[in-house]
């Protein structure tokens, strides 16, 4: 159409205008046919990159949903552990803790008051009997002592005057008694000479006890003038002192402590508080051990020798302290030390013993299977219970010695292991334990170095990671 228009154009005889406006006529006209190309190619373009992430979102969520379904589907991992039945040695022991102390401790105090004169001995001094520790100033008591001194020969006078007085009226009482037989003497005068021989009878009397009065004195003020002088009542050495030269000392309501003294601390004793769960087992003649924090890496023993029977309550927690020997020839242990202590109750060597947690183990099986399998198990002979025996001998004080403690009596148990996917129940009697291990006795079944399980990993626990959120989200599950 646009040649036509233009033939006729160049007809009409304007050959230049119409080859003009046909050209631009083939211009526009082409010119929208390409912006129309243009524009669809962009839409294509941009539908087509719609669908390709529309088909990778949809292709990345399959994956996801894939491999949740296989965590899922997945049958979890089952972890056994196992511990072998082992031969060896095996001790039954009692913790507590303990303090050190001499065996013997004096407080030396004064039993008199006054000023502090001298001291002569220090802190670690060793001393003996009758040794003097201190002095007061002795001049007070010993003027008291002269004074009592000096009433004594007073009194003695007293009682020689007295005694000549009597001698002088018995001798007219005689010679007017013998008159008085011949009548030449009046009954008057008899009976005033009688009075006064006897008048002069109870001032003798009088006299002797002023005597015995003014001894005392004597004596009591000697023995205020000696306590002047502090002295060792044993053999051993100082652990204190509290006491200085110019002092004052006041002894009227309570003695005052100047010296704390102790034995020889070659020999000491540990004051162990025993709970009374553990009380019951514990008796004089058992091996000991304990450690002090001064020297951890040296472990050192002793030996029950006593029992108290008086209790401590302490925050509702009720303890009876049980004294225990100790040897301390190298004198590393001081008094006041605490003590981490083990007194061993029963020990035997060689035998079956296996962990606890074997016997504590149970499988994964329903309550009336378990029950069922224990219901059909026979059990070995059961062995003796362990008697615990007190020792007898010098160390031994009291009753401490007649009282034996209950034997340890034995108990049932299972052990379990798994064989070719069942589990098999093994038969025990447990006998006593260090909190780690227990001795165990068996049947011929029972052999040494049998594995048994102690512990088996849930399938919430071994299962996959998203396994473990879900059971973790469970309301059972959830842990604050």
């Amino acid at each position: 159409m646009l040649l036509t228009d233009a033939a006729e154009a160049n007809a009409d005889g304007a050959p230049e205008e119409g080859i003009i406006v046909a050209r631009r006529l083939r211009v526009n006209h082409e010119g929208s046919r390409d912006t129309i190309g243009d524009r669809w190619i962009i839409s294509t373009r941009r539908l087509m990159g719609k669908w390709v992430v529309r088909t990778v979102f949809l292709l990345i969520l399959a994956g996801l949903i894939g491999f949740g379904w296989r965590s899922l589907r997945r049958k979890p991992e089952v972890t056994i552990r196992t511990t072998p039945v082992t031969r060896g040695p095996l001790a039954l022991a009692v913790t507590a803790t303990g303090r050190l102390a001499p065996t013997t401790e004096v407080l030396v105090g004064c039993e008199v008051s006054g000023t502090v004169q001298e001291v002569l001995v220090s802190h670690n001094d060793r001393i003996r009997r009758g040794q003097v520790l201190a002095r007061l100033k002795p001049e007070l008591y010993r003027a008291e002592h002269e004074q009592a001194k000096a009433d004594l020969a007073r009194a003695n006078a007293v009682l020689h005057e007295q005694e000549v007085e009597r001698d002088e009226a018995k001798r007219q009482f005689e010679r007017i008694d013998g008159l008085r037989r011949k009548g030449a003497a009046s009954e008057e005068e008899h009976k005033a000479l009688k009075a006064k021989h006897d008048a002069m009878l109870a001032n003798v009397e009088a006299a002797r006890a002023a005597i015995e009065g003014a001894k005392s004195r004597v004596d009591l003020t000697k023995y205020s003038l000696d306590c002047t002088e502090i002295v060792s009542p044993i053999d051993g050495i100082v652990l204190d002192r509290q006491v200085d030269a110019g002092q004052t000392v006041t002894s009227r309501l309570k003695s005052p402590d100047l010296f704390i003294l102790a034995e020889d601390l070659a020999r000491m004793e540990l004051l162990t508080d025993v709970s009374e769960a553990d009380i019951g087992h514990i008796c004089p003649g058992q091996h000991a051990s304990f450690a002090v924090n001064a020297y951890r890496d040296r472990t050192f023993t002793g030996q029950v020798r006593q029992v108290r029977n008086q209790p401590r309550a302490l925050s509702n927690v009720v303890t009876y302290t049980v004294v225990i020997d100790v040897e301390n020839r190298d004198r590393l242990l001081r008094p006041g030390m605490p003590a981490d202590v083990g007194i061993e109750i029963v020990r035997q060597d060689g035998i079956m013993k296996v962990a606890n947690a074997a016997l504590r183990f149970r499988p994964p099986l329903g309550p009336e299977r378990i029950r069922a399998m224990l219901d059909s198990m026979t059990w070995p002979p059961a062995p003796e219970p362990i008697r615990i025996t007190p020792a007898s001998g010098p160390d031994s004080r009291g009753a401490d010695a007649e009282i034996a403690p209950p034997p340890i009596r034995p108990e049932k148990a299972t052990l379990w292991r798994h064989s070719d996917g069942a589990w098999v129940s093994m038969p025990v009697w447990t006998r006593f334990t260090d909190n780690r291990d227990t001795a165990v006795v068996g049947g011929a079944d029972l052999v040494e170095g049998t594995a048994y399980v102690t512990e088996m990993d849930r399938p919430e626990e071994s299962g996959s990671f998203l396994q473990r959120i879900i059971m973790l989200s469970r309301p059972e599950n959830r842990r604050f």
